[in-house]
């Protein structure tokens, strides 16, 4: 009994210690100053669509009626949650399935609105509040960063995102961001 209880507190330290580690880190990274400029985002979609068509056997289809989606933003910070998007979607599709992941982009309301769907587990009714808390994953690895990164990233360029969630059916999440007029100037 003594020997549990001495594991059992070293292992709550332990944790407890990796936690603050956790945070800290959270605290100290900052994302680099954004280089915002007006693009077409629908190439960027293409980019991180064929980078994960390539490293997967998963079937990844992007589907779009736009012949441009211009916005104004980072580049590459939009490139990079796109590859988060994509990256937790076939995370989220257990080994034994066939992945499907389906991405589609249209313009909503004056919005360039892009859904990443998969059908992978879906994320369980007690964890979809915290899905974009920093420090926060559903993964047994990684720092849970990627969707709090995420968020920020679209919500510093005026965008949002969400998402839909079957548990056991899988998971679609929505970034719609904000049309510019390609004559415009930044």
């Amino acid at each position: 009994d003594a020997r549990l209880k001495r594991f059992s507190q070293t292992l709550i330290m332990q944790i407890d210690t990796l936690s603050s580690i956790a945070t800290e880190f959270s605290d100290f990274a900052q994302m680099p100053e954004p280089q915002i400029q007006q693009f077409d985002v629908i190439p960027v979609v293409q980019q991180s669509v064929t980078l994960f068509r390539d490293q997967s056997d998963c079937d990844i289809t992007f589907e779009t009626d736009q012949l441009e989606c211009i916005i104004k933003a980072d580049p590459n910070q939009i490139l990079r949650v796109f590859n988060n998007l994509i990256k937790n979607a076939l995370q989220a599709i257990p080994g034994d399935k066939q992945g499907i992941i389906n991405i589609t982009l249209s313009t909503v309301n004056g919005n360039c609105e892009i859904s990443f769907k998969d059908n992978g587990t879906g994320i369980p009714n007690e964890k979809q509040t915290r899905i974009f808390s920093p420090n926060f994953t559903t993964k047994t690895a990684g720092m849970g960063l990627g969707l709090a990164m995420v968020k920020n990233i679209i919500d510093n360029t005026e965008g949002r995102i969400w998402f839909e969630t079957s548990p056991g059916e899988g998971t679609t999440f929505f970034v719609s961001l904000p049309l510019k007029d390609p004559e415009t100037t930044i």
